[in-house]
């Protein structure tokens, strides 16, 4: 255990171990820190990465991120793959008629796919674009001016060159316009297809609306003749009602004054007196009690409070 005395730590009771255990911790984390510092790197936009472990060149190549490698034996260049502009500062040329002459900040645009851009390191090294390119301009313009005296390089070649490189600023310009205007023949076809994409959709739709109206006025002119034809129907019952009805009323009308209590008793008499004989056994017979309501009811007085 640490013994505290005065303000002061000793470790001298800790065993020998846990300080082996702490050092080869701090060892390891140092150690992974330095990997990660050496190993970890960045691919900027318009670069690829080449790798070379143990100076040899791999096959591979790193986009724009970040990427690791194998710390300690592996080294990465970056390469821009995107069109750059190098300038020549001084090209020194003689021409044919013995003039020496000095082209001055030279600007030379060139770039490389990515692709083959492997085989050319490995054949040429990193440095191909000297190599490939800056140097293989000063050599053409030494020739250039070796072919031709100093009045054929600045009034006659030159001048040609100025018309070539504005024919091919025209050609350019022209193909941008020609591809411009195919844009905006694009875009405006695409627009006119949108628009009549939605007019077809608005005529689509009003004439749907229209059929559906159309649908229900037919639906409702159906109800309505329906209806038209129950009112019908029902007057109809209720005028055939009305005529058995008062029919039957003014029949009833009729038989209540034909059939009068004077004239039952007549029609009665008459029958009696045509009937040799009667049978009937008083009121509870059916004839007697037909008499007994006839003429019994006439000879019942009212009988007094």
């Amino acid at each position: 255990m640490p013994d505290i005395e005065g303000g002061n730590c000793s470790f001298r009771g800790l065993p020998i171990w846990l300080f082996l255990v702490i050092g080869f911790v701090v060892i390891g984390v140092i150690f992974a820190i330095v990997c990660l510092a050496d190993g970890g790197h960045t691919i900027e936009e318009g670069q690829v990465g080449i790798y070379f472990v143990n100076g040899a060149l791999q096959p591979a190549v790193s986009y724009p991120g970040v990427h690791f490698m194998a710390p300690f034996v592996s080294r990465v260049e970056q390469i821009t793959i995107r069109p750059d502009t190098s300038i020549l500062k001084e090209v020194e040329c003689v021409t044919r008629d013995g003039i020496k002459n000095y082209f001055y900040d030279v600007q030379v645009i060139s770039s490389v796919e990515a692709d083959k851009l492997v085989g050319i390191v490995r054949k040429f090294g990193s440095d191909f674009k000297r190599l490939l390119v800056l140097d293989r301009i000063s050599e053409e313009l030494r020739l250039f001016c070796a072919n031709f005296t100093i009045d054929e390089v600045y009034n006659t070649m030159f001048l040609e060159i100025v018309e070539r490189v504005l024919q091919n600023v025209k050609v350019q310009w022209t193909k941008q316009m020609v591809a411009t205007q195919e844009q905006k023949t694009e875009r405006i076809r695409k627009e006119t297809e949108k628009i009549k994409a939605v007019l077809d959709a608005e005529r689509n739709k009003a004439v749907l609306q229209i059929k559906i109206q159309e649908d229900i006025l037919q639906k409702e002119g159906e109800k309505n003749i329906s209806l038209i034809n129950n009112e019908i129907q029902a007057a109809k019952e209720k005028n055939i009602a009305d005529m058995e009805f008062y029919t039957q009323q003014q029949a009833a009308k009729a038989n209540k004054e034909l059939y009068s209590p004077d004239y039952v008793k007549l029609q009665l008499a008459k029958h009696l007196s045509t009937n040799t004989k009667l049978f009937f056994s008083g009121q509870d017979s059916v004839l007697g009690s037909l008499l007994g309501n006839i003429f019994g009811n006439e000879n019942q007085t009212p009988s007094s409070g």
